[in-house]
């Protein structure tokens, strides 16, 4: 049976809820104060003498991976099918759940008849981070990823996870930005029996999310192959202190766990997969202000303080310098709400769309057909950082106009499964009666205003009314022309709003994940200030960098969780190679 509504439902409850867990865990005892963020001097401070710690345990490996996320669940799965004697280490009690993956070349693309150019898409995604990226390792998962969604498809295809590609991506524009078909999921054939279940335990609960773990996804099929059927050795728990580096070579790691400090021995190598520094918040305003400032949600994992990529610099590597934060437009704000931290902001899937946006003084702008963070940039540049989203009685009407790919699509896709089967009849995000059901609770909490003129609108936003009368009765002249010209936003984006009542809000960021990690090598080795890579020791997926600079490149659906599960496997395969 295909996901419903419900497992939806389920799945946005799981993402709330976790919002809700410790960024820490109770440890018999704490890290040094050596590690504590200083408040001056460099953010990274110093690490631990190696002599200072008791060790309660110490483990020889060949391979030791610091990470359970997406890059190292599929980390842990090759090495476990190489044969390769390898322990994985997460600070968190849970492991990772890896979602869509941006891919080019799979054989399934094939049978969708579709092909998209790497190297293309290379050059691209290089532009977005305007040459400080380097293209030889963004060229690794344009070339690589499709080997790495047919080896998951191999991994897991028996235990009723089949692949899909979304390829609807309407023109293949979204205003002067390109997309390709690169969308590609999982859809789980749950049986009657574990939907019943699921289904039981909502209702005994009064909870969607009592489904979570019940209604397998296809990370929680893999995790459960590698441990249970290949062995894979993890610790839950179990946290990145600091890395051991003997001779020149990173030789092992410090690990914090329930029962004290561990000393773990790596031969081969060491892995970082801890993701990015987005939970610590202290430390993302300071290496990146402009984006927190703008952030209205917190969409976090809230395990990710950053500790790899501070280990990873204590052992001689270089962050990006540039930072960049993976940031949607959708954090409803009520008129009266300020931006950045504390978050008080909630979730409404109308920022994405491109109604279009006024300030305070009531006017636009900037185009409103951009990616989702470009608005949420020029926000930062407005009167309390705040872009006011306007639109109408007929939203659902411009929103299946729109047609808005990835995950701001509302409107049902076009795409389907091989043998014709609709992916989701009911829409993208639970489709329009979700969307509807979401803007009237932001209605009733007074988030979102609404009234049968904009100049009462304005008022009730605190807005400039005149100016935003004019604003308005401007842009529904160019939309009868067909021509925006003010800031040329695609014709078939610019419709008129002449149906009370109106509706808007101010709408911040999703803070999801920083991507500014350590800098790599094609081979995913960590480089040192020389660009010379430091013997022994690789980073994938957030910890990493090298890929982006001040923006996530998001009309490429996905493509950060493709180079994390890509980067990951082939991390593993070049140590194997080198063994």
């Amino acid at each position: 049976m295909n996901t419903s509504r419900r497992t939806f439902v389920a799945g946005s409850a799981l993402a709330a809820t976790t919002l809700g867990i410790s960024s820490g865990l109770a440890f018999a005892q704490e890290p040094p104060a050596a590690q504590t963020d200083p408040a001056d001097g460099p953010w990274y401070g110093a690490p631990a003498d190696l002599d200072s710690f008791d060790f309660c345990e110490t483990i020889d490996v060949e391979l030791l991976i610091c990470g359970y996320g997406s890059s190292g669940l599929i980390a842990t799965a090759v090495a476990a099918q190489e044969g390769i004697n390898a322990l994985t280490i997460e600070k968190a009690p849970i492991g990772g759940d890896p979602k869509g993956l941006g891919i080019i070349g799979a054989s399934i693309d094939k049978d969708y008849g579709i092909e998209v150019d790497p190297i293309a898409v290379t050059n691209e995604v290089a532009r977005y981070a305007n040459g400080w990226g380097d293209p030889r390792v963004i060229k690794v998962w344009a070339t690589e990823s499709g080997a790495t969604y047919d080896w998951i498809c191999d991994t897991i295809g028996d235990l009723g996870a089949r692949p899909y590609l979304e390829y609807d991506v309407d023109d293949g524009t979204h205003g002067i930005w390109t997309t390709q078909p690169i969308d590609h999921w999982f859809k789980i054939e749950y049986s009657p029996e574990v939907l019943a279940a699921a289904e039981a335990a909502v209702a005994e609960a009064g909870d969607p999310a009592a489904s979570v773990g019940i209604l397998p996804t296809w990370g929680m099929l893999l995790r459960n192959r590698i441990e249970q059927e290949w062995g894979a050795k993890v610790r839950l728990n179990t946290e990145l202190v600091q890395l051991i580096k003997e001779d020149g070579r990173v030789t092992g790691a410090v690990a914090l766990g329930p029962d004290g400090y561990v000393r773990i021995n790596a031969s081969q190598a060491v892995i970082l997969a801890t993701g990015g520094y987005e939970a610590n918040i202290d430390l993302l305003k300071r290496l990146n202000p402009e984006s927190e400032r703008v952030c209205g949600f917190p969409m976090y994992y809230p395990f990710n303080m950053g500790e790899g990529i501070r280990a990873g610099i204590w052992a001689g590597g270089v962050k990006d310098a540039i930072p960049t934060l993976m940031t949607f437009a959708r954090a409803a704000m009520a008129p009266d709400a300020k931006l950045g931290a504390p978050y008080v902001g909630t979730t409404c899937w109308m920022g994405d769309q491109p109604f279009p946006k006024v300030n305070l003084d009531g006017v636009r702008v900037c185009c409103e057909t951009s990616p989702y963070d470009y608005p949420l940039h020029v926000a930062s540049k407005q009167r309390e950082c705040k872009l006011f989203s306007v639109w109408d009685a007929n939203y659902r009407d411009h929103i299946a106009q729109f047609h808005t790919i990835g995950c701001s699509r509302i409107m049902p896709t076009t795409s389907t499964m091989l043998d014709g089967t609709p992916i989701n009849a009911e829409g993208g995000l639970g489709g329009f009666e979700l969307n509807d059901a979401i803007i009237a609770d932001a209605v009733a909490a007074g988030v979102i205003q609404t009234a049968d003129t904009i100049a009462e609108l304005a008022e009730k936003c605190g807005i400039n009314p005149e100016a935003m009368v004019a604003t308005i009765e401007n842009y529904n002249r160019m939309a009868a022309e067909g021509v925006d010209a003010e800031f040329g936003k695609p014709a078939k984006d610019l419709i008129a709003l002449d149906t009370p009542p109106y509706y808007a809000c101010a709408f911040g960021g999703h803070l999801l994940c920083t991507l500014d990690g350590l800098q790599i090598d094609p081979n995913m080795r960590v480089l040192d200030a020389e660009n010379i890579p430091i013997p022994g020791l690789y980073a994938v997926g957030n910890c990493s960098g090298s890929f982006y600079a001040g923006t996530y490149p998001e009309l490429f659906i996905s493509n950060a969780m493709g180079r994390s599960v890509t980067f990951a496997r082939h991390a593993v395969l070049h140590i194997k190679n080198n063994m």
